[in-house]
This record gives C-alpha cells, sequence and structure tokens, in this order.
C-alpha cells in the first residue's frame, strides 16, 4: 500500500506569522500530530504540557506537546501538536484528520473531506 503524505501549514498560536509547510506522514493508527524539535524551535512553539502516549510495541512514553494552528486547502484548526524526540519524521493522526472532515484511501492513496461533522 505504500506511505501516504499531507502537507499541512503549522504556525504558532500566537503569531501565526511564523508558520511552515511540514510533510506529514498519516498514520491512522495514532491519535495525535508529531513535530520534530526543530520544528517546534523553527515556529516558536514551546511544551504546555506532557502527554502519556502508547506505542504500537506496547511501551508508554511521556513526551512534550504544544499549541498551535494547523491549515489544510484554506481551512484552519486550532490544535495540540506532540514535539517528538530527534529522528521521528512528523505525523497526523486522527485529532487532526477528524477535525478536517479527511477520509483517507490508503489502497488508493487519495485524500477526500467530508462534507460535515457529525454533531452528536
Amino acid at each position: 500500500m505504500g506511505e501516504l503524505y499531507l502537507e499541512l501549514t503549522v504556525a504558532n498560536i500566537e503569531d501565526r506569522e511564523k508558520q511552515k509547510e511540514i510533510p506529514f506522514l498519516v498514520e491512522t493508527g495514532a491519535t495525535r500530530a508529531w513535530i520534530t524539535p526543530q520544528d517546534a524551535e523553527d515556529l516558536d512553539i514551546h511544551p504546555v504540557g506532557e502527554v502519556e502516549l502508547v506505542h504500537a510495541d506496547g511501551t508508554v512514553k511521556t513526551f512534550p506537546y504544544g499549541a498551535c494552528w494547523f491549515d489544510f486547502g484554506g481551512e484552519t484548526i486550532a490544535g495540540n501538536v506532540v514535539i517528538g524526540p530527534v529522528g521521528r519524521e512528523p505525523l497526523v493522526g486522527t485529532h487532526v484528520l477528524q477535525d478536517f472532515r479527511l477520509v483517507i484511501d490508503m489502497e488508493h492513496h487519495v485524500v477526500s473531506r467530508k462534507r460535515a461533522l457529525k454533531a452528536k
């Protein structure tokens, strides 16, 4: 099936002038979005807390996260982004994908958008 990447613009929550287009690996098995420490530094995104995450191998690790803006296709959402360890590529999980109403078809490498979210 291969890998699928999604270009998102990430901006500092307090200063949208500090923004960067980042290619994110789409990871439908993950909940959070991750950026590199270098991206966080470039965007001046500072940790506002820590989150424990369970990895695919069952280990639990704690990572810092910060607040940011995500932009895709002219739509902007506020969100949290995990500041991953050095060597970890940016990835986007279900929180951001759902907020943008994106449907991922890994078999055909297609990203489409739903018209609306369910109000429940």
